[in-house]
């Protein structure tokens, strides 16, 4: 695989102030506006559309090309995302339009599973972001450190990188993501009670602005929570709130997710079956997103589900 070389900035700090140019798409064009609206109003076809309508007609359009990058990763499209990135890339985007590219590199990168070049953008971009001007750029870019920092085992630095992001961060369902995946952080770590005040949090945040993407998620990973403590009822309703949402926003990554938690309650209460119907669906959705990894990982527990359902202990508590 061919190493990306990234150019990093000077050693010299900067600090951030509450300019926001390219964070929001503001810097592009009237059309590439609209489209950065119907982003805000999580209407991805929309969005998607008026894109590939500006890029038709420009095709070196970079607030276009982003926010049809932006549209195909928020749906679980990752692979098109990341072809619009590299589109942009081979622009040579300059300033806080490079930070933007980069930090939507980040994940985008890290969805498919290739995490060593998500470091290496993501430490380019919190490394631009400390220079430049745009709150939002470096919110996002601690925010994604953080992730990566948690993937790769230290939680002490993701939580440090999220408590840092959060006060900082203009855009409010991201702020929320940060929230959750304290509480995800919370939750892995046993610190329960602690999880689901900061799943709550993130909870509150999208219903008050209406951010039912987000909103959808965050229910389902505090029902996630609520089955680990055998609150099943609990945790099905929470799925199946949360799930709604998520179809309603067209997320297939999520979808996936959605599928595999349903997977997981229907498995802890011994229903084989439902449990092997859901797990399939969830590696479908992954595979299709293009998220190998959690494909994979999700085959492994159908497999150990075969397994449990013809143990002699493996009957409903």
């Amino acid at each position: 695989m061919q190493r990306v070389a990234l150019k990093m900035p000077p050693r010299r700090w900067m600090s951030a102030s509450v300019l926001l140019v390219c964070g929001t798409l503001s810097c592009g064009t009237a059309i590439a506006q609209t489209c950065a609206d119907a982003l805000s109003a999580f209407d991805y076809p929309t969005a998607q559309r008026m894109a590939q309508q500006q890029l038709a007609d420009a095709p070196g359009d970079a607030a276009a090309r982003m926010c049809a990058a932006r549209a195909a990763y928020e749906t679980g499209h990752f692979t098109a995302a990341l072809e619009q990135l590299r589109i942009l890339e081979q622009q040579h985007p300059q300033a806080e339009l490079r930070t933007y590219s980069y930090n939507w590199l980040t994940v985008s990168l890290r969805k498919l599973g290739r995490e060593d070049e998500a470091m290496r953008y993501g430490q380019a971009a919190l490394a631009w972001a400390r220079r430049e001007t745009s709150r939002q750029n470096l919110a996002t870019a601690l925010h994604n450190m953080a992730g990566l920092a948690w993937a790769r085992g230290d939680a002490a630095s993701a939580r440090a990188l999220y408590l840092e992001s959060i006060p900082l961060n203009p855009d409010l369902s991201e702020r929320s993501a940060s929230l959750n995946n304290l509480g995800l952080i919370d939750q892995a770590t046993g610190r329960l009670s602690e999880a689901e005040s900061w799943l709550k949090q993130a909870i509150a945040l999208n219903r008050a602005h209406n951010h039912f993407h987000h909103l959808g998620k965050h229910l389902m990973n505090l029902g996630n929570l609520y089955r680990e403590q055998k609150r099943y009822a609990e945790s099905g309703a929470l799925l199946d709130e949360g799930a709604a949402l998520i179809d309603r926003a067209g997320d297939l990554y999520w979808q996936a997710v959605a599928a595999r938690y349903r997977g997981w309650l229907a498995r802890d209460q011994r229903n084989w079956a439902q449990s092997g119907q859901w797990l399939q669906q969830a590696v479908r959705d992954y595979d299709a997103a293009g998220a190998g990894g959690d494909a994979e990982a999700t085959r492994q527990e159908i497999s150990a589900n075969d397994a449990a359902r013809v143990l002699p202990h493996a009957k409903p508590e």
